[in-house]
């Protein structure tokens, strides 16, 4: 029999010890022929309805259709039948073993036949599919190559604002620095002209005294002691004038020493000091441009994956380490990519920071002017942290970097926001009095504010969380969870008395839900539907009062943190 990767001498042939250039082969007696056994093949009565194949086309075919064998492995039988309820070739030994029951059994031939429509229809659907797949290749790749064309175009027009802002700010620095070079010039005009009065008249009294030093020396040398007890009087009238308006020089100031220097202002300082990088080039990842067209019957795309959900029963909770805080009121929690712990106490205007052990690491105030705030934590990125105020003043939203723990952005609200999340650039907050708001993101500012549809108008003290599709809403006003699409609508609602009071609420890869209860004290998890649940962990397992959960996707973990300051990390 010829092997399927080449048929170079006829296997009929071969079993006579003869080797003769194969020609054709059959794939039904899978052999290879060579001319003479061609022809008789072509004649004989078990073979005369065969078709055979050059052996050159035979090679091209792919390995795995030469691979597939025409006889029944179990019988060495010839596969003659098929199958419709198994969806499977047999042979009629299997016919008459396995499928004696079965209805829709039928010869290959007929099956095949272009009457029947199956052979026809399985071919084009595939060959729909093949043209589709280029096609959709194809309109992809231009579409990619336009957007590298976008990209280079846009990386220059940044390097020309680059070059614009930069001259901006130097033709400003220059008006500046030639008003500050101004004033010192003026300045040291003005106090040198001051001085130069001054020495005037220094140099206007030292004549005067030159003049009466000469007049003295003369008087000494040549006058009678009459003259000199006579005119000493008059000497010492003329020093003493002198002596009074020098004096006058020293007691008004005039000789003060004059030093004049520049001090910059303190937005310069900062500016110099705080100012790390000239700007930031952001990705905008907008929608695509290209989309996908499928022509063909798309029940026949048996290459699409559908990536499977964990069933609610499967899901179990190992405890990896206990974490006692040592601070009360633990109303939110989350986990960086570096696996530091971050926990936030309700109105304390405090973030804890805690290493990958649990070792404590620093407690932060997120705003040096207030006391009251906080309420709920969510993950921006790898480097920060959001917290939103709770229901005190101010209302406004603070990033905080998790390396520095130290403020980066402030957000006014013009709202409270209570529970938080933070999803594919825009955040959610639940609000005491309109709702559940979104605010989209753009360069550190807030920009396009909505009120999600349908929901609650009262939503203060409650948590939210949500995926690509969905928004989940734990109500602890009635004992709820909500699931609603970003337009608004109910997709599902679970209630149940095995969750009571629901606080903190969180999602694992798979879109299935974590809710903390607070009065039932336990994590329930929730299908991704709404039509399953159950209690993952409980106060058998130290849950008491919880009020904050966040579930690390990259690592499975799960944190929980109890409203006492005791928090737990368990291994989903």
């Amino acid at each position: 029999m010829a092997t399927y990767e080449s048929a170079l001498f006829c296997d009929v042939c071969q079993n006579r010890n003869l080797n003769k250039s194969a020609e054709a082969y059959c794939s039904q007696c899978e052999e290879a022929l060579c001319i003479e056994c061609r022809d008789h093949h072509k004649i004989s009565r078990s073979s005369k309805s065969h078709q055979t194949i050059s052996v050159e086309k035979h090679q091209k075919l792919p390995s795995f259709i030469k691979q597939i064998k025409h006889y029944c492995a179990k019988h060495d039988c010839f596969l003659e039948f098929y199958c419709k309820s198994h969806d499977s070739l047999c042979c009629k030994l299997c016919l008459i073993s396995g499928h004696k029951e079965c209805k829709e059994t039928m010869f290959i031939e007929d099956f095949l036949m272009p009457s029947s429509g199956h052979q026809s229809a399985a071919l084009d659907n595939i060959e729909k599919v093949l043209k589709d797949l280029d096609d959709n290749i194809c309109s992809a790749i231009k579409d990619r190559t336009r957007n590298t064309t976008e990209l280079r175009d846009q990386k220059q027009m940044i390097a020309e604002q680059i070059k614009e802002k930069r001259q901006e700010i130097n033709t400003m620095l220059d008006h500046l620095e030639g008003a500050l070079q101004k004033k010192a010039s003026a300045m040291e005009k003005e106090y040198s002209r001051k001085i130069n009065e001054v020495i005037a008249k220094l140099e206007a009294e030292k004549k005067k005294v030159n003049k009466i030093q000469k007049d003295f020396d003369s008087v000494k040398m040549f006058a009678s002691n009459l003259q000199i007890i006579i005119g000493v009087k008059a000497f010492q009238e003329s020093v003493s004038v002198n002596e009074t308006n020098v004096q006058s020089l020293y007691n008004d100031g005039s000789l003060n020493n004059v030093a004049i220097e520049c001090t910059f202002n303190e937005n310069v300082e900062r500016f110099i000091k705080e100012i790390k990088t000239f700007g930031d080039i952001k990705v905008n990842k907008c929608e695509k441009h290209s989309s996908f067209s499928w022509k063909c019957d798309t029940s026949a795309q048996i290459f699409k994956t559908v990536p499977k959900a964990i069933l609610i029963d499967n899901i179990s909770a190992r405890l990896v380490r206990k974490i006692s805080t040592q601070h009360f009121n633990l109303s939110g929690c989350a986990i960086s990519e570096n696996e530091d712990f971050f926990f936030l106490q309700l109105h304390k205007n405090n973030l804890l920071k805690y290493g990958p052990n649990g070792e404590f690491h620093s407690k932060s105030r997120i705003n040096s002017g207030q006391y009251n705030v906080g309420y709920d934590l969510a993950m921006v990125d790898s480097n920060s942290v959001a917290v939103s105020c709770g229901g005190n003043n101010p209302k406004q939203l603070y990033i905080i970097d998790t390396n520095s723990t130290e403020t980066r952005h402030v957000f006014d609200l013009c709202d409270w926001c209570y529970g938080l999340n933070y999803h594919n650039g825009s955040f959610i907050c639940c609000t005491s009095a309109n709702g559940i708001k979104l605010y989209d993101t753009l360069f550190h500012k807030l920009t396009n504010m909505r009120i999600l549809p349908n929901a609650p108008n009262m939503v203060d003290g409650t948590y939210v969380t949500s995926n690509e599709n969905s928004i989940f809403h734990s109500n602890c006003r009635n004992n709820s969870v909500v699931c609603y699409n970003f337009s608004g609508q109910v997709q599902w609602t679970y209630s149940d008395s095995l969750l009571t009071k629901p606080y903190g609420i969180t999602l694992d890869s798979y879109s299935n839900i974590y809710v903390a209860g607070s009065e039932s004290n336990n994590v329930v998890v929730i299908s991704k539907d709404g039509k399953q649940a159950k209690q993952l962990i409980g106060s058998s397992d130290g849950i008491l009062n919880p009020r904050a959960v966040f579930f690390h996707k990259t690592k499975n973990v799960l944190l929980v943190a109890n409203y006492d300051g005791v928090a737990f990390l368990f291994d989903v």
